[in-house]
């Protein structure tokens, strides 16, 4: 399958600031198997402005939702 941002078949699930949490949150989905993309469109100059996109396919979302959302309650429950 061929990604494009503009592709119907493809979802922002998450947006962050944070490379290495969207990077945790890829790795995640991919163990999972669910197809999923990060795009870089933070500011090379002024690195403040812009995000992480974290793209799945439309099929899959909601599995991914539930993945991250328990990879994150699970990291909280950790670092109390």
């Amino acid at each position: 399958m061929i990604f494009s941002v503009e592709s119907p078949d493809w979802q922002i699930l998450r947006k962050s600031g944070d490379a290495m949490q969207m990077e945790l949150l890829k790795n995640e989905l991919l163990n999972n198997e669910i197809n999923c993309f990060l795009v870089n469109k933070k500011d090379s100059v002024y690195p403040i402005f812009g995000a992480y996109l974290l793209y799945v396919e439309k099929e899959n979302a909601d599995v991914a939702k539930a993945i991250i959302e328990n990879f994150l309650n699970n990291d909280d429950s950790k670092a109390s």
